[in-house]
């Protein structure tokens, strides 16, 4: 039967389109079953036509129940759907993909595959190069910033600087009128380059910086009869001048009375002038030392240690705690939130803090900070990073380790202190170095929890600037010393520097699961060393041996 014929049959019969679609549906769930009625009635050979016939039938009603109801003919739906038989050119029927239109296709194929993977290697190369693009321009920035430190500070980085007080020694001096310069008096000296003598007065003033690196008016020369050896200070007692004295302030009288002032401010060339004019000196200042950082890094590396001393054991317990002993639940996870809020506010609410906090408690006798109060503040800063870095430690150690421990019948604390934290110190150090860098180059805290003061000999109960607050110090005003704070930021490097170093040393030799070398250039020079020994040693008996 033709299956036109027998649609025809049905719609002549007056059935509805809903039954015409449940006879037809009948009638392919039949054919499908290998009916022997139904195959015959529809002239049905082998299984592939049955199936064929019945997905074509069954196709369009199961994709759309209501397509016949929507307007589309009965004939319609039943256009046969192709097969993949009919597509491959296996079989015969109304369907025909020819070759030609297969090799169209799978070119098609080839170049949609061919654009794709040019699409996601442009993608990729565009990533990476924007992704090198940025890195270079970090690195950049940060070599530009290095090489701008170094290039300022470098002049004034020196031991002196280093090792220094901040504070200069100032003695006011004068003279006796019986004791003037002989206006007739005339000394001879060879000035050197931005040097200046006075003829009268026996002394070279110099054009120099101090240590910080900020201008100076030095005494580089001082004659052995000079008046100037016949200053006295407050207590009317001879004082000595040296070579390489600063002047501030030089108050005297010329031979016809009048007032001479000579200061800094007039140069090297200017004071020499003034000074083959004065008869006296009737008051002055003059300064040794000074401007150096030896205060401030006694109290950056008291502020190191106090910090470490109190974050250190709260921050590995916390840690220990959270990963070993807290069961999960919300009040593990809010602290764990906690935490992680912690790390973001800003350090100048941590001062405030420390300053209404901290200051009462370390400081009795005073409302003014010392270096006490400023640790307390930063170990509250960096607690946070010790924590997040001692728990990911200990989480990184395998389980299989505090099993092995338990199963040998040691009990939780055991493990803990045996196998967990010796395994976890590369992770402990790691954090221990990022809180240190933090305490190096924190000020804003410090500022209010400490203070701003710059003492030569601070002590933990005693205030004192790091060397963050001291270029901060030195940045203020109008006339920033930028050779000064570049130097000590120089010194700060260098100490980051070299804990990292030794931060780095130790985090290898504790670490048990780094890969060991089987053989250093040390064990191959040493076995070289003895295979020849042992060579030279055998050449040496073998004469003994023939003989």
């Amino acid at each position: 039967m033709d299956r036109r014929a027998y649609l025809a049959s049905l719609k002549e019969a007056g059935l509805a389109p809903r039954q015409i679609r449940a006879k037809l549906r009948k009638e392919a769930r039949r054919v499908a079953a290998m009916d022997l009625d139904a195959l015959a009635r529809w002239r049905i050979d082998d299984a592939f036509q049955a199936k064929d016939f019945a997905r074509a039938i069954r196709a369009p009603f199961s994709k759309d129940e209501n397509r016949i109801l929507l307007g589309a003919s009965v004939e319609q739906a039943l256009i046969p759907v192709p097969s993949l038989d009919e597509v491959t050119d296996t079989r015969e029927g109304d369907f025909v993909y020819t070759a030609q239109e297969k090799v169209a296709s799978i070119e098609n194929i080839n170049a949609k595959r061919a654009r794709r993977f040019l699409a996601r290697k442009v993608a990729d190369v565009g990533r990476n190069s924007m992704t090198l693009i940025l890195s270079c321009i970090t690195l950049l920035i940060l070599i530009g910033i290095v090489i701008y430190t170094f290039s300022t500070g470098w002049h004034t980085f020196s031991w002196d600087f280093i090792t220094g007080d901040y504070h200069q020694e100032t003695s006011a001096i004068h003279m006796d009128a019986a004791e003037a310069a002989d206006p007739d008096a005339e000394f001879s000296y060879d000035p050197g380059e931005n040097e200046f003598f006075s003829t009268r007065w026996g002394i070279a003033f110099l054009d120099t910086t101090k240590t910080d690196g900020s201008y100076d008016l030095q005494i580089s020369y001082i004659a052995p009869d000079s008046p100037l050896k016949r200053v006295k200070n407050l207590e009317n007692q001879y004082v000595q001048v040296l070579e390489g004295t600063s002047v501030s302030t030089l108050i005297g009288y010329d031979d016809e009375g009048s007032l001479v002032v000579v200061s800094s401010s007039n140069g090297a060339e200017g004071a020499a002038n003034l000074f083959d004019r004065i008869s006296y000196i009737f008051s002055g200042f003059l300064q040794t030392g000074g401007f150096g950082i030896r205060g401030p890094l006694i109290a950056t590396l008291w502020m190191i240690l106090l910090a470490l001393i109190i974050a250190l054991p709260l921050g590995i317990g916390g840690a220990i705690y959270l990963s070993i002993y807290a069961k999960p639940g919300r009040l593990t996870r809010t602290i764990k939130s906690m935490i992680d809020m912690i790390s973001g506010i800003p350090s100048i609410i941590f001062g405030l803090a420390g300053a209404i906090i901290f200051i009462p408690i370390f400081n009795w006798t005073g409302s003014t900070g010392n270096l006490m109060s400023g640790a307390a503040t930063l170990a509250c800063m960096v607690l946070p990073t010790i924590l997040k870095s001692t728990e990911e430690a200990i989480h990184a150690i395998p389980r299989s380790l505090s099993s092995a421990s338990l199963a040998l019948g040691a009990s939780q604390t055991q493990t803990v202190f045996k196998v967990i934290l010796p395994n976890s110190v590369p992770g402990i150090l790691t954090g221990t170095l990022l809180a240190i860098g933090r305490i190096i180059g924190e000020s804003a805290a410090l500022v209010f929890a400490t203070g701003s003061t710059i003492l030569d000999n601070p002590t933990p109960t005693s205030g004192g600037a790091t060397l963050a607050v001291y270029i901060w110090r030195v940045m203020q005003g109008e006339n920033p010393n930028y050779a000064a704070a570049s130097a000590a930021a120089m010194l700060i490097l260098i100490v980051v520097l070299a804990l990292n170093i030794i931060v780095k040393i130790i985090a290898v030799k504790f670490d048990r699961f780094r890969p060991q070398k089987t053989s250093t250039w040390v064990t191959r020079a040493a076995a070289a060393v003895k295979s020849r020994l042992h060579l030279a040693k055998g050449e040496a008996q073998t004469p003994e041996v023939q003989g």
